[in-house]
């Protein structure tokens, strides 16, 4: 699948380093680059999917997410990890419409349509699927609170509706929208 994606111009060209927006990142363990501070194109392909759909010039550029992450796991078997990094002052500016569209568009039109030869190659097993929300950590009602009762609070907003959303397939595997703070993500 990597060796795929590298030898695809469309998908190659964006390929990055790092996944990061806004301030917001997530961590790819240093395992993952080489000597000089590449990622390595054999274990690893990092693709960032909205930069994609922008540089098609569409008069309605379907939303989508901001990375896709494979991860070579052994010999035709990886993990797929969509992240869509979000920079929120307040919990009610996340949209939830607009971020479930986000990875339909990258499952349903991204992997399964236009890039379907790279993604859905019936040798490649995948061996994990993840769906990850990625932000920052944001004020509550414009107060500081611990991170307990900011857990308890977030968990009966959005981010419950998230969690209760529809499970989303790909080659046998279902993964559910995971939202996490951007200080607890990491690509190991």
């Amino acid at each position: 699948m990597i060796s795929a994606i590298c030898v695809n111009t469309a998908l190659s060209s964006i390929h990055k380093n790092v996944i990061s927006e806004h301030g917001i990142s997530v961590a790819i363990d240093s395992s993952f680059y080489n000597a000089t501070g590449v990622l390595d194109r054999q274990s690893i392909a990092n693709l960032a999917v909205d930069e994609y759909y922008n540089s098609l010039g569409l008069a309605n550029t379907p939303a989508s997410i901001d990375n896709l992450v494979v991860i070579k796991r052994g010999k035709d078997k990886y993990s797929l990890t969509l992240i869509e990094l979000k920079k929120v002052k307040k919990l009610s500016t996340l949209n939830y419409d607009n971020i479930v569209c986000k990875y339909k568009t990258t499952i349903d039109d991204f992997m399964s349509v236009r890039f379907n030869a790279e993604f859905n190659n019936p040798q490649h097993k995948i061996t994990d699927f993840n769906l990850w929300l990625v932000c920052n950590r944001f004020n509550y009602m414009g107060n500081a609170i611990s991170d307990a009762d900011y857990e308890r609070r977030i968990k009966s907003t959005i981010v419950e509706k998230l969690l209760l959303t529809k499970p989303f397939k790909f080659k046998g595997r279902i993964a559910a929208i995971t939202p996490m703070l951007y200080d607890h993500a990491d690509i190991v």
